[in-house]
C-alpha cells in the first residue's frame, strides 16, 4: 500500500494522521507539489485524474480523497474507533462533514495575502502558470476532461485571490472556523468518549494549521478543547503523522 502525499498539504495530514492511528501500515511517496509539480505529471495523472494529494494505492483500489481514505481508515480500526457507536456516530460524521465544509485554503492564503502583500500577486501568478501548463497539455491529454476540470478549479482560485476585499474575506473564513469550534464536543479524555474517532482526526488537523497560521490564539476555542488539543499531540500517531504546527519554508520548497 502506497500513500502519495506532500508534507506540508492539510489533508495529506488528514491521511497521514488516520492511518497511523488506525493502526494501518503503509509505504510513503512524498510529492514535490512546488517545484517539480508532481501532481501534474503524466504518471501521477495516471493514478488521480485530480491531480490533488493524497492518494491511497493498493493492489485492490486507489483511493484519491482524503475522506475516503478516513473512511478506510475508520473501517480497518473497526471497534478501536468510536465511529461505529450508534450513540454517537451520527454526531462523529457531522463533525467530520462539517470539517469538509471548510475551504481552508482560502484561509491559509488570504492570511498569507494580509500579511505579507507581495503574494497577493505571487500565488495568483504560480496559479495562472499553472493554468497554462495545464492548457497546453488539452490536445494531446489522455483524460481532458480532467484537465479542463483542474483549469476551473485554479482559475476560480485567481478570481477569489485577486477580486474583493481581502479584510473582509479573512473575517468571513474566519466566522466560518469558529462556528465549527463552537460545536465541537468535549465529552472525555477523546471528543466523544475514551476512544478516537474521526471527529479527533480532523480536528487535530484543523487546529494544527490555525496554529501554523497564527489563528488559534485569535479564534479562541473553548478552553475545553484546547485542552484535548494539548493531550492528543502527545499520542503517539500525532507525533509520527509529520503534522505541521509552523511553516517549514525550506521543506516546503523539497521534496522531503
Amino acid at each position: 500500500m502506497i500513500l502519495y502525499h506532500a508534507p506540508p498539504s492539510y489533508y495529506s495530514m488528514v491521511a497521514r494522521l488516520a492511518l497511523l492511528e488506525a493502526g494501518v501500515a503503509f509505504d510513503s511517496r512524498a510529492m514535490d507539489l512546488h517545484m517539480a509539480k508532481e501532481q501534474l505529471a503524466p504518471w501521477y495523472q495516471a493514478i488521480n485524474p485530480h491531480m490533488t494529494v493524497p492518494a491511497l494505492v493498493d493492489d485492490n483500489a486507489t483511493l484519491v480523497d482524503s475522506q475516503d481514505i478516513l473512511r478506510f481508515a475508520s473501517a480497518k480500526a473497526s471497534s478501536a474507533w468510536l465511529d461505529r457507536e450508534a450513540a454517537v456516530s451520527d454526531q462523529i460524521e457531522t463533525v467530520v462533514q462539517a470539517f469538509y465544509a471548510i475551504p481552508i485554503e482560502n484561509l491559509t492564503f488570504t492570511k498569507a495575502m494580509r500579511k505579507i502583500p507581495p503574494l497577493r500577486f505571487i500565488f495568483p501568478r504560480m496559479l495562472g502558470k499553472i493554468v497554462k501548463k495545464l492548457e497546453a497539455e488539452l490536445e494531446t491529454a489522455e483524460n481532458p476532461d480532467a484537465i479542463r476540470a483542474k483549469v476551473l478549479i485554479n482559475e476560480q482560485r485567481i478570481s477569489y485571490f485577486t477580486q474583493g476585499d481581502l479584510k473582509e474575506k479573512l473575517e468571513t473564513e474566519r466566522a466560518h472556523v469558529t462556528a465549527f469550534l463552537k460545536n465541537i464536543p468535549e465529552a472525555g479524555p477523546l471528543l466523544f468518549g475514551d476512544k478516537v474517532s474521526s471527529a479527533d482526526i480532523v480536528c487535530a488537523v484543523l487546529l494544527a494549521r490555525l496554529e501554523m497560521i497564527g489563528e488559534l490564539a485569535l479564534l479562541k476555542p473553548v478552553p475545553e478543547l484546547n485542552a484535548w488539543f494539548e493531550r492528543f499531540q502527545g499520542r503517539a500517531a500525532f507525533g509520527s503523522a509529520d503534522i505541521w504546527m509552523k511553516l517549514h519554508v525550506r521543506r516546503l520548497l523539497l521534496r522531503r
